[in-house]
This record gives structure tokens, sequence and C-alpha cells, in this order.
């Protein structure tokens, strides 16, 4: 797709994920934009204070301010006008209205690859709306697989045949993912609802490019679970099969690496 029009334009990326920081400004660097990084909501609400923006990529889950309430003080104190379009693995209807009713001017789904970004942004700065995503997602009753698929288009086609850069990330997600896990088990132990929503969070947002579809499913699981309270009975099952399918495609993606190697 062409991108010129993105030529000069200045966008902040509100993002609290370094993997999905460094996949959004990888695929920007070529385009002629101008980038900076906000870790959270406050941040990016500061930044657009001190800066001229032309557009923002708001994440919604984000530690310290979520890109809701962010949107609604940078639409009410900061800039009235300013693009801002939501990041998110959700889609109901409800959440896409909440999108609209906060100040945003359109979603992208997460994970989402080059083409759907580009053309957002170009509907975005061609002053056309972008509809909010409006497929309910099921979270409850994720159906358990002998074997997890891993999908890695998306990151091939952000590599564009980097190898090194395909590696780096595969290796990112092998380390960081250990982490999250221990850290929901942590939280499960000590029935930290709240820390354990969190850290399903950081663990679904790891696996929007290492793609694993059943994974990324449990977690959105886990993660609606521990937020609403619900089904909190179900979540050690879910953690166990999320832990065995890890252990599945750490081999799987270590055989894939290995293929890569000249």
């Amino acid at each position: 797709m062409n991108t010129d029009f993105l030529k000069g334009k200045r966008l902040l990326i509100a993002e609290d994920d370094f993997v999905n920081q460094k996949l959004i400004t990888h695929s920007l660097q070529s385009t002629g934009a101008h980038f900076d990084i906000a870790g959270n909501g406050q941040e990016a609400v500061d930044m657009l204070r001190q800066g001229q923006y032309d557009l923002v990529l708001m994440d919604i889950n984000m530690p310290e301010m979520d890109g809701f309430e962010a949107t609604q003080i940078i639409r009410k104190e900061v800039n009235a006008t300013i693009p801002i379009i939501a990041m998110t693995g959700w889609s109901s209807r409800t959440e896409g209205d909440k999108f609209t009713q906060v100040g945003m001017n359109g979603c992208l789904a997460k994970p989402f690859g080059l083409d759907a970004l580009f053309k957002t942004l170009d509907e975005i700065f061609q002053h056309n709306p972008v509809v909010a995503p409006s497929t309910d997602k099921t979270v409850l009753g994720v159906p358990e697989v002998e074997t997890p698929q891993v999908d890695l288009n998306m990151l091939h086609e952000l590599a564009e045949g980097d190898i090194d850069y395909k590696t780096t990330i595969v290796n990112m997600f092998l380390e960081s993912m250990p982490e999250s896990i221990q850290k929901m088990e942590g939280f499960l132990a000590e029935k930290n609802w709240d820390g354990l929503y969190k850290a399903a969070h950081y663990a679904k947002s790891s696996l929007s490019v290492v793609k694993v579809p059943e994974m990324h499913a449990l977690a959105g699981a886990m993660e609606g679970y521990a937020k609403k309270g619900e089904n909190l009975e179900a979540l050690p099952d879910a953690l166990e099969l999320f832990k065995r399918y890890f252990t599945q495609v750490q081999e799987q993606l270590a055989a894939e690496v290995a293929t890569w190697k000249p």
C-alpha cells in the first residue's frame, strides 16, 4: 500500500507492551512518519500537552491510566479534534460503542497487520470514518486441542526477510512468556484477581505477532474471568492448559528458527 500520506506526520503511540512498541515502530520506520512512544495513558496526556501530533494510536489496557480515561481527558482538556485510534483485543458491540462515546475515531483490533494499520491511518487522514469492530468475541468455553498451532505469517510480513529481526522477536517471546506464567501463578495462588487480570493481559499482548490462537484465547479468557470476578474456579485449569500449550510451542518455535539459519 502507498504510504506517502504518512510522510511528515507526527504520531503518538500509547502502548505499554515493549514487543508491541517495537512492532509498531518497525512498521512505521519506512513511511517517513515521525513517532513518539508513551508507556501509559498518563504519559500520553502529558506528551500531548507539551507537543503537537497529528494522530494518536491508543492502547486500551495500560497501567497508571487506561486508554479510555486518557482519551476522555484529552478530549476535555487537551485536544478535542486530534484523531485517536484505539488498539485493543476487544471487539464486542458494547465496547465498540464505548470507543465512540469517549471520543475515539476508530479501532484496530489486535493483532493487526500492516495492511490494516495503513488502511486505518489512510482512512483517518482522508477524513473517512472508521467503523469499530462489531463482531462479538467469546472468551468463555475455550476448546482444548491436542496440539496448538503457531502462526508466524504476521511476523514474516513485518520482518520483510530480515532473519535477525524475526529471531529477536521469537526469542523475546520465549524469554518473556515464562515470566508472565510465573506472575499469573503467583497472583492465582494469592487470589489477587486484579494482578492476574493484568498479567493475563500482558501474556495476551505477547501473542499478537508470534500468534498461537489457542493460547491467545486462553489468555483472553483468564483476563476476562479475573477482571469481572466471574468463573474464578475455572482459572486453575485454564492456566494449566496455557502452560502445556507453551511447552509445545517452545518446541515448535525452536524447530522453526533452526530452519532460518543459513
